[in-house]
């Protein structure tokens, strides 16, 4: 294995074949970070699908713990209702026994008289029995205590009836809310129930159908590594057929290589021997080439070093003239400058008579000969100041031409 590895490291590299493993290994690394972008967006959707599911479980038991907290807080809201109905049972047998008690106390007052200064002692429960006191009046008094005893104990069972009626509708009132409340849980734990096992469902046949989805992905990717593996094996055979193929040709190669090397190098000598022969009297030639080609140097530096020279003087002159024509540019500019001034001035002075003038005569009567001659005059002389304006402006313009060639005539 060895010696074939290093045979294949002997072959010549070609640039098509660098270029198609660099193609191949180019598409590999976008294959792959394609790859690694898809799990990484798998990852981030599958964490997004748990926490989801995380905190929909949470906010199921949120529901289920408020819910039984509901459910204990409406058991210890009937307990202690059926515990308010035992005190008001209770307070309402106190009541009834106050009732009797001050009833007997009033009773034995009527029968005892104004006692005089003695001590009473109270009793939890009173004898079922009926105690007579023999008075003086005999049969007349002893029926009347009877009677009151007997009104007596049949207000307080009347008391005690109502009472017992109000205890009898409150916890019949509370015991229907009780069942209405356990309506009401057993309702909600069926609607519960219900929608659990259709989750429940629902999740195992989602949980089906992707064991069956899994279950074909595996299938798939077995056939599919199967026939990878064997197109690689093929591929493999190919390779080292056409790797047995490639070393006859490069021994082949190499047999042609060595005898066109041996012809090459007798060729070689041959073309050595002709062009050293070739050689010389190409130099005789280039010598005698050389020697005429410095002769016509020589010439053509000297009618370079005269050609200088009179473009140097060439330039000296030009550089006078350029001199003398600033100095007559400058002149000629001040020239301009009194002149523009002055006539400006003589314009200036020669409107404001003719104001002056029109303004005397308008004011002074109809034009005669000689106002509409001096008039005439004014006017005349307003047009001869156009026309000096006109000049000067042609005059300026003139100026600037010479200006432009000067600048021309530096550059």
């Amino acid at each position: 294995m060895t010696a074939t590895v290093l045979e294949n490291v002997r072959l010549p590299l070609s640039e098509d074949l660098l270029g198609y493993y660099r193609s191949r290994l180019e598409k590999s690394e976008e294959e792959f970070q394609d790859a690694v972008a898809r799990v990484d967006s798998i990852k981030i959707s599958h964490e997004e699908h748990h926490r989801l599911e995380w905190e929909l479980r949470k906010r199921e038991d949120e529901i289920t713990r408020l819910q039984r907290s509901l459910s204990d807080a409406q058991q210890a809201l009937f307990d202690e209702r059926r515990q308010l109905l035992k005190v008001m049972a209770e307070n309402d047998d106190l009541k009834v026994q106050e009732l009797k008690d001050r009833k007997k106390i009033r009773y034995l007052l009527s029968v005892a008289g104004t006692p005089d200064e003695e001590t009473t002692y109270f009793r939890d429960t009173l004898d079922k029995r009926l105690v007579k006191i023999p008075t003086e009046d005999g049969q007349q008094k002893g029926g009347e205590p009877d009677i009151l005893l007997m009104e007596d104990e049949a207000e307080a069972l009347k008391i005690k009836a109502s009472a017992l009626q109000t205890q009898l509708d409150e916890q019949k009132r509370a015991y229907e809310d009780h069942i209405e409340n356990l309506k009401k849980d057993r309702t909600v734990q069926m609607e519960e129930e219900r929608v659990r096992r259709r989750h429940e469902a629902s999740r195992i046949e989602e949980l089906v159908r992707k064991l069956h989805r899994l279950r074909a992905l595996c299938r798939e990717n077995t056939r599919e590594l199967l026939h990878t593996k064997k197109a690689a094996h093929a591929t493999e055979r190919s390779l080292i057929e056409q790797r047995a193929r490639l070393l006859e040709n490069v021994s082949s190669a190499t047999t042609r290589f060595n005898a066109e090397k041996d012809r090459v190098q007798v060729v070689e000598k041959q073309v050595e021997s002709r062009i050293a022969k070739r050689t010389e009297s190409v130099l005789t030639e280039l010598r005698g080439q050389i020697a005429k080609n410095q002769d016509e140097l020589r010439t053509l530096k000297a009618k370079t070093d005269q050609t200088e020279q009179q473009q140097k003087r060439k330039i000296e002159y030009l550089q006078n003239r350029l001199s003398t024509f600033q100095a007559r540019y400058d002149e000629l500019k001040r020239r301009r400058n009194y002149e523009i001034e002055g006539f400006t001035n003589d314009i200036v002075a020669l409107r404001s008579k003719l104001k002056t003038l029109e303004k005397q005569i308008l004011k002074y009567g109809p034009l005669e000969d000689r106002e509409l001659a001096l008039l005439t005059m004014a006017r005349e002389t307003g047009e001869k100041a156009s026309t000096i304006s006109t000049n000067l402006q042609r005059l300026k313009q003139n100026l600037f031409a010479l200006e432009e060639e000067t600048q021309q005539l530096v550059f």
